[in-house]
């Protein structure tokens, strides 16, 4: 699917990026925005983008979005939801 993106020329200008890298930064940015809403993993971000494991944690940690670390409560209630022995 091809998406056409207008960007006004002051914008683009402002941001600095040559058209190319300004093409990649929105393909970033909507995938990064999308993982943060839970709707694309980030090995489909990987794939992608064409980045290795380390190049996608990098990127994500860059713009904000750590690999997210659980907590006890998560531990808790993903135990409690699985199947016990019978």
């Amino acid at each position: 699917m091809e998406v056409t993106l207008d960007i006004p020329d002051s914008v683009a200008k402002a941001l600095g990026y040559p058209p190319e890298l300004l093409t990649r930064r929105a393909l970033e940015s909507l995938l990064i925005d999308e993982c943060s809403r839970g709707h694309l993993s980030r090995g489909k971000i990987a794939e992608i983008l064409g980045l290795s494991f380390h190049e996608t944690e990098d990127l994500l940690k860059q713009r904000g979005l750590p690999y997210p670390i659980k907590s006890r409560d998560d531990d808790l209630r993903e135990n409690a939801a699985l199947k016990k022995p019978v």
